[in-house]
């Protein structure tokens, strides 16, 4: 459904019967980008934002392609990063980042850290680092070659290799300039931070090898591609950051949320379907943002304490994002080279956490009364009634989450949470 950038869909409201088969398909599609919907907390909401008590949204209107290049910004504390996420129909992950650093000696210095997750297997680490001089990026600053890690951003095929002894990746995925793509709303970011979206669940294919397979196994999947840069220390301007990839039956969703204390705090979403296109949140709306008790093991504190879940409730919906079952914890430094890693500890002691993730969104059944059909047009009432529930029914898509400390935290929030039936 398209619809122009004036125009509003209102989710408390209930289509006449002989619309409700498209109403429900639309709620498919808005169901899921009203999970993680641009939502401050009221106590840091900023003065001059607006306020609704409705959720609005619009179908993205073409944009010009986002530009993927490396920015290679210039100050002692500039850096830039690309985040991959890849799931594969194999069962296997890959979580991979090329980052680009100012801290210590020499400007834009390199490094490429990845980890390849097979189940029931421990996670996979391979990595490389490099000086400016000892690196090879391409004219038009979208191909990379980090030792044995490369990664091409030119278009309409992107490409992923990892070409060392021990492991072997090499995938490509679609990359077309009208792909599911977009900026992070400035509003939603730190003052000097900027997040594009370049890529969200797009399809993949290609091979891989790791150091227990005898030949490589070919596979497809999907990919999501992110590229965040900023002139000054990311911990300056952020404590936290977190991340969800998700994709199931047709609908594409990346989710972002960011918090400095509680000074700022914002969340951000980009989601698509197979029959709905782009939906991406318009406005800000003020609502209450919870997060559950840290998931604690052995009974343990940790000093980087993941939520359990975020709650919120903006009428006539229901949201959870549920966390567990954590498969990967490092130390994103681990592979940086010294002496860089040493000026780099002096201000951030990192920790990169990733967990599953379950998003469900609940409509409200409370529903306007709909006006009765034209007597000329049949419906049956096992269509109605199951429609009607389509349109109330619980939504659900299973992923996984980021999350990203930029330094150890001891504090605990509790919270009471919202509950679903299980």
């Amino acid at each position: 459904m398209r619809a122009s950038a004036q125009s509003r869909i209102h989710l408390n409201r209930r289509p006449h019967p002989h619309r409700r088969r498209r109403f429900a398909e639309m709620l498919r599609a808005l169901a899921f980008a009203s999970i993680v919907v641009s939502i401050p907390s009221p106590n840091i909401a900023q003065a001059g934002e607006p306020e609704s008590n409705a959720a609005e949204f619009r179908s993205h209107a073409p944009a010009p392609p986002l530009d993927p290049a490396a920015r290679l910004l210039r100050g002692s504390d500039a850096s830039e990063y690309w985040t991959l996420y890849i799931e594969l129909d194999s069962g296997h992950r890959i979580t991979q980042r090329f980052l680009l650093s100012n801290t210590g000696p020499g400007d834009h210095n390199a490094v490429a850290i990845g980890h390849l997750i097979e189940p029931g297997r421990a996670p996979y680490r391979y990595e490389n680092g490099r000086r400016r001089a000892r690196w090879t990026l391409s004219e038009d600053r979208l191909s990379f070659d980090v030792s044995a890690s490369h990664l091409d951003l030119h278009r309409p095929t992107g490409q992923l290799r990892i070409t060392k002894d021990d492991i072997e990746i090499r995938l490509f995925f679609d990359f077309p300039e009208t792909g599911l793509a977009a900026a992070v709303a400035s509003d939603r970011l730190p003052k000097n931070y900027h997040v594009d979206v370049l890529a969200v669940a797009t399809p993949t294919r290609g091979t891989i090898r790791a150091p227990w397979m005898s030949e490589p196994l070919e596979t497809r999947g999907r990919t999501w591609l992110v590229h965040t840069w900023t002139r000054q220390s990311e911990a300056s301007l952020l404590d936290r950051r977190v991340e969800i990839f998700a994709f199931e039956n047709g609908t594409s969703f990346y989710g972002l949320q960011i918090r400095r204390g509680t000074r700022f705090q914002r969340a951000w979403v980009l989601a698509g379907s197979d029959s709905a296109g782009m939906i991406e949140s318009i406005i800000n709306i003020p609502a209450s943002w919870a997060e559950g008790e840290p998931i604690d093991e052995d009974g343990q504190t940790r000093t980087y304490p993941v939520p359990s879940r975020f709650d919120f409730f903006e009428e006539p919906t229901l949201g959870q994002i549920t966390l567990a079952n954590e498969w990967l914890r490092f130390d994103p430094l681990a592979g940086i080279p010294q002496p860089f890693r040493w000026f780099i500890r002096r201000k951030v002691k990192p920790r990169e956490v990733w967990a599953e993730a379950q998003i469900r969104v609940r409509l409200s059944s409370a529903l306007e009364t709909p006006s009765l059909p034209d007597p000329s047009e049949a419906e049956s009432d096992s269509n109605s009634k199951r429609e009607t529930e389509e349109e109330t029914a619980e939504r659900s898509v299973t992923g996984v989450a980021s999350i990203t400390f930029m330094n150890p935290s001891a504090s605990r929030q509790r919270v009471r949470g919202l509950q679903f039936d299980e």
